[in-house]
């Protein structure tokens, strides 16, 4: 004989079913792969690129999918990091309106295994925000670290230890401190501190190696104690040397390292 209770347990347990079902089905187009009518696909290496018929790209697809593969490549030799295994299906968008109208958000942008582009973005800053979120470390906490590694690697062409040094000798340098705390640094320009902290990190990473960048990427000590213990000298004596490595650049004369010695002073590596 089949029970009230019997009844009530199959009742459940189809309810739980159908409930299982939706969540698996909502997580599955979570993840799935937007999809565009009439637009065009072109695979090479790594990546899948998306783009509407028309895209001025489209029809340089050989050229623009070596450029990227060239990125990719050159990107996770400097991060120190395999490449990724994912599959990165990469979308060119014409313009950063119809960009936002298809997909509902500002570009450009990236997801787990997308990155979403457009034509008014330097080439490579959303790849390199992109393999960033897959640096197995933690996320750092300073914003100025996080935006100058993704603006060093964007491939614009722009030579961000001169424009550094253009903003200090014209008076428009945003000094080391306000560009560590993240409130100030929220409150420059966004060109400048962007300029800025490309350069740092190139100054850093030239000199001093990834890994020692890294290891600041993770300090969770405040950026003056960070550059006592990683770097053996103060804040002030640490800024005059990335000044000094930003003007060769702006003077075009020959790079030089400094490092520093065991007086903490930064001096010119032979």
């Amino acid at each position: 004989m089949i029970t009230e209770k019997k009844i009530l347990s199959v009742i459940l347990l189809f309810v739980a079913i159908i409930f299982f079902s939706a969540g698996c089905a909502k997580k599955e187009v979570k993840q799935g792969l937007p999809q565009y009518p009439d637009w065009l696909t072109y695979s090479y290496k790594h990546f899948v690129f998306h783009y509407p018929p028309d895209c001025y790209w489209g029809k340089r697809m050989e050229q623009f999918s070596n450029a990227f593969e060239r990125y990719l490549t050159e990107d996770c030799e400097f991060l120190a990091m395999e490449i990724p295994p994912d599959t990165i299906h990469f979308y060119i968008h014409d313009n950063p309106e119809s960009g936002k109208i298809l997909t509902g958000r500002d570009l450009p942008f990236s997801t787990e295994n997308q990155i979403h582009w457009d034509r008014h973005t330097p080439f490579g800053l959303e790849l390199a925000r992109y393999l960033i979120k897959k640096m197995n470390v933690r996320m750092t906490d300073f914003k100025v670290l996080y935006e100058g590694l993704a603006t060093l690697l964007d491939y614009s062409g722009g030579d961000y230890h001169h424009n550094t040094y253009s903003l200090f000798a014209t008076k428009m340098y945003i000094p080391l401190d306000s560009l560590f705390n993240n409130d100030s640094y929220d409150r420059t320009d966004s060109f400048h501190r962007a300029w800025e902290g490309a350069s740092l990190v190139g100054f850093i990473t030239y000199n001093f190696g990834i890994n020692r960048f890294i290891m600041l990427w993770q300090s969770t000590a405040g950026f003056s104690e960070s550059v006592k213990q990683l770097f053996g000298t103060d804040m002030k004596k640490f800024e005059e040397g990335w000044l000094k490595f930003a003007e060769t650049y702006y003077q075009g004369i020959e790079t030089k390292q400094y490092l520093p010695d065991s007086t903490g002073e930064l001096k010119e590596k032979k």
